[in-house]
Order: structure tokens, then C-alpha cells, then sequence
């Protein structure tokens, strides 16, 4: 095991040890999570549930599965199993070892299909849930089958070859993620193990390009470049959603107009496609290119291909293909742009995206996750210092992560004091990402079913959400809401830990139980007209007692209503499905779970979920000198130079005056300077 392997290693099980408030496995169950986290963050796959099953078939046969993601959309199933040490040194992973777990997964996937191997389980636990889920998916959409294998060990460097399983005359395909592996993936700034193609070695043919003809000032290549649609589809084959990654939209299914237009033309119509069909808009980090024999400038190899416009294309031709269409006549219209492999990156194929979609129209949801919400929390949460969490220990900050990977790069910036003490500031336990912050703010704003469908969906309809209240007034979003969210995400991960430690927990559906616990518990405060004192739970940076008590009461009553599924309302009664759907949210929302005296008697008065409040221009005007905003005003103006130098002269009076009395003639100038560097992007 490398040094950097073994860091990462170290730090995983330091961050599994913080959070970990039970014993007995729950150490290996946080290990699942956390690996999977990084496997869905890497694109591997999506909506990942956890759901422990061992059992032997007989003596000698177990049967395991650890986690599962179905993906309908391009019919792959993935079946997750976790070899965990927790040792100080742990010891390679051996051929035979690694054998045998691939196997024990194979028996699972392959007594759910052909066997009876949900009989193990009894009906109440999940793996006889899934099981069953298993047998429909493959009689009826499944494609394509994995089995990952997961672990804290490093790959013997002596490993042998391992037998491939198959299902009939279907391929199962394996991945083994050992320790070094999910920390290289951790350890890439975009999270991910970026998408490598060589074209002439892998595909027998350069793609044919012919430059933009771009000025030597611009900050990236453009190509005009003809994609045969063989290739297309053999690069979806080989990796599925992860070549969309930074598409707007998902496959939307053969079922749309634009889908059945576009099959209808390559069965009867194939070598027209390319006059047809729209064409890609696709994006690169790196490419090599050459001259082939006639010539012509043709691309040999790419990394980081992504689709950013043109997915529903792309997914048609790989189904078509599967459907026995012939495409060996199909070609297609692309315009490949290589942009600069820095902190940019993200934000330009953001762009490219809104521009580029014209064939199905784009939501503001589907768009949200470039939106200045999140710039806005990103500058609040390097201003705002958080009490410490001891006595004893200084305060720091909360971070947010904008961009993915962005806190590993802070720290890579740094050597030797300066990385420590600046880790001591921003400590690993205090980050907070997009996909938390929806979870947080949708669930206490009582969607916990929109919160279980995963993270992407969930992100989606919090798009919905902020948008508006963005657009109606962007300065709701100010410190005061930053301190909510944190404390929000206080208790989400206090609630999270807690659960697994009570006796009468079953393991398997901890972040769908949290959820649903905290939604129904805001619920039930809204209709109090209470909410949470957050002044206190921001200042001790905790939860307090009366609240653990209540949450672990109410969850151990949501719980059996999330158990016990009503017949008519999931295919195979899989708790995963069920807490999807809204009316499984309505069910709880109409039970009788209350909440106790002594915890009402706890809460402040108003409202559950801050609400806009209007201010007027002068009371606003001087909260923004209290909380040093014409400060930071002042600055990015000095960069920007958006303002006039009127309105420069007051900000700069504004921003070092030692009281705000600003009236008349100059506070209507400060509110017309603040309005023109809020539309020019200041945050």
C-alpha cells in the first residue's frame, strides 16, 4: 500500500471513528456508505442504497450483498459487497479471498434470477426485498449486471486472474475498489477517475476533426469533428451515464418525440442521420491529434470526453444498437471545444450546457447547480466564524464546497504549518457540499420522499425552490440563513449517528429514517407555530438534550410506518422504493406521531423554516455596514470595476465609516450602487 493510499486510508477511518456512536459493525456499515459516496461521486453510479444481507447458502456458499443501485434508464444493475479490516496494518487482499466474495455476490445475483435465494431472508428484512426486486429488473429491463467489490485492503500485487461470471450468455462484470483505487478517485479534483478514450487503439480509427480556427488569445481549442455512430454507441456501452456526467438531462427515454424520431430514422434512414440529427456538443480537458494517410487532421485520443448537449442522441444509438439496428452508416455531427483544466472548468461546460440545449427544454432546475445561491453560500461560509465545538478548542468555520474537490485542493496549496493550522480552521467534519445542503433544506421543508428518490433528483427539486426565492429576494440568503443551514445540518448528522445505536433500529435505512423523522418533526412545529432555537444550537454547535431524546422517540414511531408497506403501493415491497413515493409521506403526515410537552416547551416562537422578511432600504442599507458587506463591496469593486466613481466615493465612505448615517440623496445612490454590483455578479 502506497503512502498516499495509506493516508487516505488512515484519514477515512480517523472520520469513521468521529462519527461512529455505536459498536458492533456499524464501523463497517459507515465504511459501505462512505465508499459508496465516492463510487456515486465518481459517476460508477447512482441512488445507491445500502442493504446488509449474509447468509449461507450451505456450508461453505454464503450469499452477500452490502449495497445495490438500479439504473432503469440504461438497464444496468450494480450489486455492492465490502470486504472491512479496520486493522491498524491491514493485509493484502489475496487472490482467493477476492474470489470467494466475488463469488458470494454472483450467488446472490444469481439466486435472486434463476433461484429462490430471497427465501434466506425472511419478508420483513430487505435483502428478501431486494431479491425479489432483482428477479423482475433482469426478467424485464436489465442490460448489463456489476459486481463491486469494496474494501479498507489494498489488491495483493501478486493477484491473480479472476474468473468472470456471467448470466446465461450475459457478461457479469467486476470492479474491485480496494483501498488504493477509491483513493485516487478521492484524491481527483473532479471526483472522479477521468474518462480516457483512445480511439485508434481501442475503436481502430481517429475521429476526423477540422480546427475552429481560433485566435492564439483565445482560452481554448474548438473542432468541428464527424463521430461514427458505432463509436458513440461503444463509448456509452463502456461508460454509461459517466460520459454524460455534465449533461443536463438524463436519458429521457424512447418514449419522447425527439427518441422515436430519431430511432425511426436509423432503421429506415440511416445513412441521412447525419443531415438529420442535431449533432453533439461535447468537451474535453486534454486530446492528441495527427495526420492520417490522406492528410486529414484526425483526433487519436481524448481525456475527460464528456456530452454535454446531445445525451438523448448518444443513449439512442447505443439502444438501437441493442435492437438490431444496423449503425454502420451512422454518422454524427460534432463540435468538440478543449477547455483549460482549471478551477474554470466546471463553470465553462456549465455554460456551454445552457447555451448548447435547444432540443428538449432545460429547467432552471436542471441549470441550479451553477446558480449564484450557491456562490452566495460559498462567500458566507469563509466570513462566518462558528463557535468552537469544546472547550478548549478555536473556533473555525464551516466550509462549503462549491466545486467539487475544492477543500483537498485548498489543502494542497498549503505546506507544512500552514496546511495544519488552516485544517484546524476548516476541519474535515465542518464541510459542507451541494448535495448536503439540499438534503438538509429539502427535508426540514418537509419533502423527505423527494430526499430519498437521491441526491441529483433531490438537488433538482431543491432548484425549484431556491430559484424563486432567489429571484424575489436574494438578500433573504444572508448570514442569519447560513447559521439555519449549519444548524440544520447539526442535527441531519446528529439524527444520522444516533439511529443505528438504538436497539430497536434494523439496520439498512438510516438517511431515509433521519429524514423522515426531522420532516415530520418540523412539520409538527410549523403547526405549533414553533421552531428550533437556533441561537442556541449555533452557539454550542450542537444538539441539545431534549432534542436527541425527541428525535430518537419520533423516529422509532416513524419507523414502523416506513416498514410496513402497503400492498398496492410497491412492486416488490423493496422499504427503498416506498419511502419515494409522496404517499408515503402523506401516510406519516397523517399519523398520529406528535411531539411531547417537554420538547415544545424547548423550541422559540414562529415559524418552523425562515421566511422572507421585507426591509426596507435604510434598516437594510445598515445591516449591510454591520455585517461589513460595503467591506467586501469596496473589494471586489477595486477587481471589478463595475461601479461609477460616485458610487465608488460613498461605498468607500460607507465601508470605513464608524456609523452609518447615511440619509436622502446618498442612501438612494448606495441602494442604486449595491442593485448594479448585484446584477454584475457580487455575492
Amino acid at each position: 500500500m502506497d503512502e498516499e493510499a495509506k493516508q487516505f486510508r488512515d484519514g477515512l477511518l480517523n472520520e469513521i471513528d468521529a462519527e461512529r456512536t455505536a459498536g458492533g459493525d456499524y464501523s463497517r456499515t459507515c465504511f459501505i456508505d462512505r465508499a459508496c459516496e465516492i463510487l456515486e461521486a465518481g459517476e460508477e453510479f447512482t441512488e445507491y442504497h445500502i442493504c446488509l444481507g449474509r447468509k449461507d447458502l450451505r456450508p461453505g456458499w454464503p450469499v452477500q450483498v452490502d449495497a445495490y443501485s438500479f439504473s432503469p434508464s440504461d438497464g444496468v444493475l450494480n450489486l455492492i459487497i465490502c470486504e472491512f479490516s479496520g486493522a491498524a496494518e491491514p493485509e493484502p487482499l489475496l487472490t482467493d479471498e477476492v474470489k470467494k466474495l466475488v463469488q458470494s455476490g454472483y450467488r446472490f445475483l444469481e439466486g435472486s434470477i434463476h433461484g429462490r435465494v430471497s427465501e434466506l431472508w425472511d419478508e420483513s428484512h430487505d435483502a428478501h426485498a431486494l431479491a425479489r426486486e432483482v428477479f423482475s429488473f433482469a426478467s424485464e429491463e436489465m442490460t448489463k449486471a456489476y459486481i463491486y467489490l469494496v474494501s479498507d485492503r489494498p489488491l495483493s500485487a501478486q493477484l491473480g486472474k479472476i474468473p468472470q461470471p456471467s448470466i446465461g450468455t450475459q457478461e457479469v462484470e467486476l470492479q474491485l475498489w480496494d483501498i488504493g483505487r477509491l483513493a485516487r478517485m478521492e484524491a481527483s479534483a473532479k471526483g472522479r477517475e477521468e474518462i480516457k478514450i483512445d480511439f485508434l487503439g481501442q475503436h481502430g480509427r481517429g475521429i476526423p476533426a477540422l480546427s475552429a480556427g481560433l485566435d492564439a488569445a483565445s482560452r481554448y481549442r474548438s473542432y468541428m469533428c464527424v463521430m461514427p455512430g458505432t463509436v458513440l454507441a461503444d463509448l456509452y456501452d463502456r461508460f454509461g451515464g459517466r460520459i454524460l456526467e455534465q449533461n443536463v438531462r438524463a436519458f429521457l427515454g424512447e418514449g419522447r418525440k425527439v427518441n422515436k424520431g430519431i430511432r425511426e430514422t436509423l432503421r429506415n434512414a440511416p445513412a441521412m442521420f447525419f443531415a438529420f440529427n442535431n449533432g453533439l456538443t461535447t468537451t474535453v480537458s486534454d486530446l492528441e491529434m495527427e495526420l492520417d494517410e490522406d492528410g486529414q487532421s484526425v483526433i487519436t485520443s481524448a481525456t475527460g470526453f464528456q456530452v454535454v448537449n446531445g445525451g438523448q442522441t448518444t443513449a439512442s444509438l447505443y439502444w438501437a444498437r441493442k435492437a438490431g439496428i444496423d449503425l454502420s452508416k451512422v454518422f454524427v455531427q460534432m463540435k468538440l471545444s478543449q477547455l483549460p483544466d482549471d478551477a474554470l472548468f466546471d463553470d465553462s461546460v456549465r455554460d456551454i450546457a445552457r447555451y448548447a440545449n435547444a432540443q428538449n427544454a432545460v429547467s432552471a432546475s436542471d441549470l441550479f447547480a451553477g446558480h449564484p445561491y450557491f456562490k452566495r453560500l460559498e462567500a458566507l461560509s469563509r466570513q462566518t466564524v462558528a463557535p468552537p465545538v469544546k472547550v478548549g478548542e478555536i473556533s473555525g468555520y464551516w466550509y462549503f464546497e462549491r466545486t467539487l474537490g475544492s477543500y483537498k485542493v485548498e489543502i494542497k496549496r498549503k505546506n507544512g504549518l500552514a496546511a495544519k493550522t488552516w485544517q484546524m480552521l476548516h476541519p474535515k467534519r465542518q464541510v459542507l457540499t451541494k448535495t448536503d445542503v439540499a438534503r438538509y433544506e429539502v427535508t426540514f421543508g418537509g419533502q423527505p420522499h423527494v430526499v430519498s428518490s437521491g441526491g441529483q433528483k433531490n438537488i433538482a427539486a431543491f432548484g425549484k425552490i431556491i430559484s424563486p426565492a432567489w429571484d424575489a429576494d436574494p438578500e433573504v440568503f444572508d448570514a442569519e440563513y447560513f447559521k439555519h443551514l449549519v444548524c440544520r445540518a447539526i442535527l441531519t448528522r446528529s439524527v444520522d449517528g444516533l439511529i443505528p445505536k438504538q436497539a430497536w433500529y434494523p439496520g439498512s435505512i438510516v438517511r431515509p429514517l433521519s429524514s423522515y423523522t426531522l420532516a415530520i418533526m418540523s412539520e409538527r412545529m410549523k403547526q405549533s407555530g414553533l421552531q428550533l432555537d437556533y441561537e442556541t444550537i449555533w452557539k454550542s454547535q450542537s444538539p441539545s438534550a431534549v432534542f436527541v431524546e425527541e428525535a430518537m422517540l419520533i423516529a422509532s414511531e416513524v419507523l414502523p410506518l416506513l416498514q410496513e408497506i402497503p400492498e398496492e403501493q410497491v412492486r416488490n415491497r423493496l422499504v427503498t422504493e416506498w419511502v419515494k413515493k409522496e404517499a408515503c409521506w402523506i401516510r406519516v403526515v397523517n399519523s398520529d406521531v406528535a411531539l411531547s410537552a417537554q420538547f415544545l416547551g424547548s423550541l422559540a416562537s414562529g415559524p418552523e423554516g425562515r421566511k422572507p422578511k421585507g426591509k426596507g432600504w435604510p434598516v437594510k442599507a445598515q445591516s449591510l455596514w454591520k455585517d461589513g458587506s460595503w467591506k467586501r463591496l469596496r473589494e471586489w469593486n477595486k477587481a471589478s470595476d463595475v461601479l461609477t466613481p460616485a458610487e465608488t466615493d460613498l461605498v468607500d465612505r460607507a465601508a470605513i465609516a464608524a456609523t452609518f448615517g447615511f440619509k436622502g440623496f446618498r442612501l438612494t445612490k448606495l441602494e442604486e450602487a449595491w442593485d448594479r454590483a448585484v446584477e454584475n455578479g457580487f455575492v
